[in-house]
C-alpha cells in the first residue's frame, strides 16, 4: 500500500481542475474547492482504492458521476458497464 505523493496530487488536482473549467466553465476557484472537498478527491487520496492509478479523465469522470448522482461510485468505469 503506498500513499499518493504531493507530486501524484499535484498531477490530478491540475488535470481535473482544467477538465472541470473546461467542460463547465467554473471560476478557478469554485472548480478548486468542487474537487478538492468531493468524495471523488477523497477516494484519490486512500491508497486502498488505488484510484490514484487511473487516468486524470477517469477520476473526472467519477467526480462529474459523483456530482450528478451523489456518488463516484456511479462511475462507468467503476461499475464496469459494457455497454459504453
Amino acid at each position: 500500500m503506498t500513499d499518493i505523493s504531493a507530486r501524484q496530487r499535484d498531477f490530478f488536482d491540475r488535470q481535473v481542475i482544467s477538465l472541470i473549467k473546461m467542460k463547465y466553465g467554473m471560476e478557478d476557484m469554485k472548480a478548486i474547492r468542487s474537487f478538492l472537498f468531493s468524495e471523488t478527491y477523497q477516494m484519490l487520496l486512500d491508497p486502498l482504492t488505488e484510484v490514484y492509478t487511473f487516468i486524470p479523465q477517469i477520476v473526472f469522470e467519477m467526480w462529474e458521476s459523483e456530482m450528478i448522482t451523489g456518488n463516484p461510485r456511479n462511475s462507468q468505469y467503476i461499475r464496469g458497464e459494457e455497454n459504453e
